[in-house]
């Protein structure tokens, strides 16, 4: 488990370390939003177009090299953005990063998948996804205890430095011996055979993913940058962003845990609700005041960015065999999305408003939760169960 939040924590912690360090990055690079955009876009675009492939790969060769190679490529990509003198060496590092991105949820996935009985699933990748916020956690305590102490780079040092101890750690002890003696879907289950995730659901889900993951990346990347436009001090607009993804981290860990009491509680409809709560929070944020941009960054991390552990545990649930592979799938969506919301909002913000940035958020959101009660719907009806809200009160198996 320890080795795969940190893998995924060092997979995104390029993006989030360069959207928390946006002001400092762009007064020294001479660069705007728009560029810290396409940096952002950049490491989750290499990352949507490997995911698939690499998510098979991993499938192969193991979750402990697949962990091994991510936290790799991971330290070339901080420490080449701590190295950059200039936006074209920046875009060369976020490449390595997203290979180190597309590499690390598969394998993090696969290792969950192998390792934690079905029991505890939920709560596994509530803590495993609280790396994503963890990522933001410390882009935002690394503006005033870094950053503006001894400078930006220094984030970057370390988040190089923490990478390749993991790289070491799980190329000298990356197959412990209960991983190797778990077969494939965990041998808790009786035998019983992954029913799977019907291929068009399966689509549909990770479309709204994708949206989702426009929206929220967009906020992990901007919000500090945002808040210091409405004239909240950069130091203080880090600790916010820190409180903010540290709450997420808490609620992500709680929803998990909450599915493993409740198995047949759809996630879905979990998932649709909380991007509708993130909607309110985004709507907040185009307010553009101390306090709405305070409230509105933390609705938006608690409910707009709490929902990815719950859809890796939803999906991975139906494919424990295949874990790697059809969550390769689900990642393609999640990184193109990711990559996308920060270009479009860097470039939308540049040419009007963080305010007209926030509203398309918004819109997103909203947008991904309609789309995620279709894709459930979709996969009810292909396994012959009902879909209608009183039929769906009576079920016993609500997923």
């Amino acid at each position: 488990m320890l080795q795969a939040v940190l893998v995924t924590t060092t997979g995104v912690l390029p993006a989030f370390l360069v959207g928390a360090l946006a002001v400092q990055i762009r007064d020294d690079l001479q660069i705007g939003p728009a560029e810290i955009g396409i940096a952002a876009a950049t490491l989750f675009t290499v990352s949507g177009v490997l995911a698939r492939p690499l998510g098979r790969l991993v499938q192969r060769i193991g979750a402990g090299t697949g962990i091994a190679i991510s936290a790799t490529c991971a330290v070339l990509a901080l420490g080449g953005i701590a190295a950059t003198g200039s936006f074209a060496l920046l875009i060369a590092a976020m490449v390595a990063g997203g290979l180190a991105n597309a590499m690390a949820q598969p394998s993090a996935n696969l290792r969950i998948s192998r390792a934690v009985s079905s029991s505890r699933l939920g709560l596994a990748f509530g803590i495993k996804q609280s790396a994503i916020p963890a990522a933001t956690l410390l882009g935002g305590l690394a503006v005033p205890g870094i950053a503006l102490v001894f400078g930006w780079r220094w984030a970057f040092i370390i988040g190089a430095s923490l990478a390749a101890v993991i790289a070491v750690w799980s190329a000298v002890n990356g197959r412990g011996p209960r991983v190797d003696r778990l077969t494939s879907g965990g041998n808790d289950d009786g035998g019983q055979k992954d029913r799977g995730t019907p291929l068009g659901g399966l689509l549909m889900v990770t479309i709204g993913g994708g949206l989702a993951a426009a929206a929220a990346t967009s906020l992990g990347v901007f919000l500090v940058d945002s808040a210091v436009q409405t004239g909240i001090e950069p130091g203080t607009a880090g600790l916010l962003f820190a409180a903010a993804a540290g709450s997420g981290l808490l609620i992500r860990i709680g929803l998990g845990a909450a599915m493993d009491r409740h198995p047949t509680r759809s996630p879905y409809v979990l998932i649709a609700n909380l991007l509708f709560g993130g909607t309110a929070g985004f709507l907040l944020l185009t307010i553009g005041t101390p306090l709405s941009v305070a409230a509105g960054a933390w609705l938006a991390y608690a409910a707009g960015w709490t929902w990815t552990g719950l859809l890796h545990f939803a999906v991975v649930r139906d494919n424990r065999a295949s874990a790697a592979s059809a969550t390769g799938i689900l990642q393609t969506g999640l990184s193109f999305g990711s990559a996308a919301g920060p270009l479009l909002f860097g470039l939308l913000v540049e040419a009007t408003s963080y305010r007209t940035g926030w509203f398309t958020a918004a819109g997103t959101a909203l947008a991904a939760g309609i789309i995620f009660r279709i894709g459930r719907i979709m996969i009810r009806r292909s396994r012959g169960q009902p879909t209608g809200y009183k039929a769906n009160a009576r079920a016993k198996e609500n997923r």
